[in-house]
């Protein structure tokens, strides 16, 4: 029993006491005291006794929901201003200067020790991905700082093969007029760029070996000052080899040279060129059991004509199945040869004229930059440094004119920035695409020993058109970090994880995540982890906790943005806290009382209602 209950008791049982004596001493009063008197004094006891218990126990009344104000990491307590209301100021375990805020071990701790709260104020970088689904039941307010300069964003490519080149984007922040720069594993300068006023960047490099490498972002200011630097480590995957089928209507030049760069990048090609009178070099088969076994077909306008409409049908019937089509545009063609290419957001024009066309060349072209996109060379093809000064040949293309929502542009190594000079465009067909390409004579790159920028040409044609082929290894998203949850999805059965030190770790496949099945895992140690199913290996880094604070703090504060800029979470799934309550005021239940007891202490001493006189002689009976 409570204390409120047993004094709601005692009062309940001095009320009964009352009704039975006041009774017992009206009938005995020689006064003879009317009816309504009786009644009068018995309606006040329990007014006195309700009065009394709410001064004892004021009601209870809810609170008005006030903001819960949380300090996270680098927030101090002179940033809180007014945001305390009510005194509820809260510090989360990331928060050092916290001076005597109550601390709790976690934002769902703070949000069930203050039942009712709807509004969240966030005090300093943000919130942790511990804490992000609590804030999502609560409106949040979250005023960010300013970051600190430096590298606030890096986003490398999700997958890397060898000898593929690849880009990497990210934002640099509080370094106006600065420069962004490349570094491959060996130190050198393979790439830089210019900031501009929103400090975004992409820089782009070539992966020469397979295997683990850690390339660095370096960022200087206007005057060459370095102001920062982080390292990026890549997984670069073994080449999956693609399988092309190479077909052209008479050998020439750039038939050569791209069959060359093919069978050097590991491809297994198959090839077919006419000679003339019925006599071929090459007998790459056409038939239907061939075509889905390829993986790309290149063909050049010559022979894409003699396949005549029967081959032409089955090639296109292919590429609905997933076979790639890369159809090189060296020669005008008829409109009836071009019919199965075309679609309603890929229109097909010109193609009669040929106009010179410089190939982009890469933003960083000194003799360390080029070594490190080409290697240092071997015994039979040294590296030669000359080939810096030497100047670029301008290369001839087709002047084919592709337009429609569905064209797009196969972009080089370096971005041509106009899509109407692009050297060729695609589009999707069922499972398959289907290209067109314009230059004609890239075989001069390689003769001028530019063999890096050749393959800055081709390889992402071949790269974006080739057959997908899906992976039994799942993606793993870059930014893993020790302490926080990784979140893999498309999780194999049976596949296991290897820390550094040697532990392992099978993560269970989180029911709610459906056919997307995410597995959550918590790496406890920086360096490279590797998630293996058999024999497949797919190895991913962990940085440490405090490493690249910079980009930490961006993310916290990206992530908090996101969740105040999203509406609380409402409906079946959210948990309804209990309303907020506080003792009301006790002074006007008293004041009450105080009135009852005076207006019950003269009315009983009073002549109201009494029938007959007592004489002054007689002495006043206590009626209580």
């Amino acid at each position: 029993m409570t204390m409120a209950q047993a004094v709601a008791l005692l009062l309940a049982l001095a009320v009964l006491v009352a009704w039975v004596r006041l009774p017992r001493a009206h009938r005995r009063d020689p006064r003879t005291p009317r009816p309504w008197r009786l009644c009068l004094l018995l309606a006040l006891q329990p007014l006195l006794a309700a009065a009394l218990y709410l001064v004892l126990f004021p009601p209870r009344h809810p609170v008005a929901p006030a903001t819960l104000a949380v300090l996270t990491e680098g927030a101090t307590l002179a940033e809180t201003g007014p945001a305390a209301v009510r005194g509820v100021l809260l510090a989360l375990p990331e928060a050092r200067d916290a001076g005597e805020a109550l601390r709790v071990p976690d934002l769902a701790t703070a949000l069930r020790q203050h039942p009712g709260t709807t509004q969240l104020r966030v005090i300093g970088a943000g919130l942790v991905s511990r804490d992000r689904d609590a804030a999502g039941t609560v409106a949040l307010a979250f005023d960010p700082p300013p970051l600190p300069p430096g590298i606030v964003r890096l986003s490398p490519p999700r997958a890397i093969t060898r000898g593929s080149a690849f880009m990497l984007e990210g934002r640099v922040e509080g370094v106006p007029g600065g420069q962004a720069e490349l570094l491959d594993p060996a130190g050198r300068r393979v790439d830089a760029t210019m900031l501009p006023e929103d400090g975004g960047f992409a820089l782009r490099s070539v992966a020469l070996e397979a295997g683990t490498a850690t390339f660095a972002v370096r960022v200087r200011d206007a005057k060459g000052q370095q102001v920062a630097t982080a390292s990026v480590p890549l997984w670069i995957d073994a080449a999956v080899v693609p399988r092309v089928l190479l077909l052209a209507g008479a050998p020439n030049p750039d038939t050569r040279a791209l069959r060359r760069w093919l069978v050097d990048a590991g491809a297994q090609v198959q090839g077919r060129i006419a000679l003339g009178g019925g006599v071929q070099l090459g007998s790459a088969p056409l038939t239907d059991t061939a075509l889905d076994e390829a993986d790309l077909l290149i063909v050049d306008a010559r022979a894409w004509s003699e396949l005549g409409e029967a081959g032409r049908t089955r090639v296109l019937a292919a590429v609905r199945r997933g076979l790639g089509l890369l159809l090189r545009g060296d020669d005008a063609l008829p409109a009836d040869m071009l019919r199965g290419l075309r679609a309603p957001g890929f229109t097909i024009e010109g193609g009669a004229g040929v106009r010179p066309w410089h190939v982009p060349g890469p933003r960083l072209d000194g003799e360390e930059a080029l070594r490190g996109r080409m290697g240092s060379g071997s015994r039979d093809a040294p590296f030669d440094p000359a080939q810096v000064e030497e100047e670029v040949p301008p290369l001839s293309r087709r002047a084919w004119r592709v337009q429609g929502i569905d064209a797009v542009a196969l972009e080089p190594g370096a971005d041509t920035g106009d899509a109407a000079e692009a050297p060729g465009w695609w589009r999707a067909e069922g499972r398959g695409r289907i290209g067109l390409w314009g230059v004609s004579d890239s075989y001069r790159l390689p003769l001028h020993g530019r063999a890096d920028l050749y393959a800055d040409l081709w390889s992402p044609a071949v790269a974006t058109l080739a057959r997908a082929r899906s992976s039994a290894m799942p993606g793993i998203e870059a930014g893993a970090r020790v302490g926080q949850r990784l979140a893999i999805c498309a999780w194999p059965e049976g596949a296991h994880i290897e820390a550094p030190d040697g532990q392992r770790a099978q993560p269970i496949v989180d029911p709610a995540s459906g056919a997307r099945r995410c597995a959550g895992y918590w790496p406890s140690v920086a360096g490279w982890h590797r998630l293996r199913m058999g024999d497949a290996v797919r190895p991913f880094h962990v940085a440490a906790a405090d490493a690249d604070p910079t980009q930490r703090l961006a993310e916290l504060r990206e992530a908090t943005l996101l969740l105040a800029a999203a509406p609380p979470v409402s409906g079946a799934d959210a948990t309804v806290a209990p309303r907020n309550t506080e003792p009301g005021r006790a002074w006007p239940w008293f004041l009450a009382w105080l009135l009852l007891a005076a207006f019950a202490w003269w009315f009983e001493r009073s002549r109201l209602g009494l029938a007959a006189a007592v004489s002054q002689q007689d002495p006043p009976r206590d009626l209580r």
